[in-house]
């Protein structure tokens, strides 16, 4: 498989994860949300959940990697808070420079997130060298 194959391997499965992480996230929101919590809080919970369900999605399924469980989580934690502070600055600036719509500052804050999160993981969180060799066969 070239080079360019099994990075779209890795993006598919990646764009997959996001989805299911996405949809698991929300459903925490608004069950917690059911049972009478805050929405505040509500919101705390489904991001919490999303971050660790998004590690392991990202450790098991998109990179498969072999690293230890606890340097791959410190890594994937910064490269989560590194990806969110900079969401919030792109939000900012489209919002109070480029003078863009709410709805177009948030797209292009979450592309820039999910785009960011996608390099750190692949190349720092999960280093190449602890991705397994099955990782780049598509199943």
């Amino acid at each position: 498989m070239s080079k360019w194959q099994a990075e779209t391997v890795f993006l598919g499965r990646y764009a997959g994860s996001g989805l299911l992480n996405t949809i698991a996230g929300f459903t925490v929101i608004f069950v917690l949300m059911a049972l009478g919590i805050s929405p505040i809080f509500a919101n705390i919970g489904g991001y919490a959940f999303g971050l660790l369900l998004g590690f392991f999605l990202s450790k098991r399924l998109v990179f498969r990697s072999k690293g230890h469980i606890t340097s791959e989580g410190l890594r994937y934690l910064t490269a989560f808070i590194f990806c969110f502070i900079l969401n919030l600055i792109v939000l900012e600036f489209s919002l109070s420079v480029l003078h863009w719509t709410a709805s177009l500052a948030q797209i292009l804050a979450a592309a820039t997130y999910t785009i960011v999160m996608y390099l750190l993981s692949r190349f720092l969180v999960f280093r190449p060298g602890m991705i397994s060799n099955n990782a780049k066969r598509q199943d």
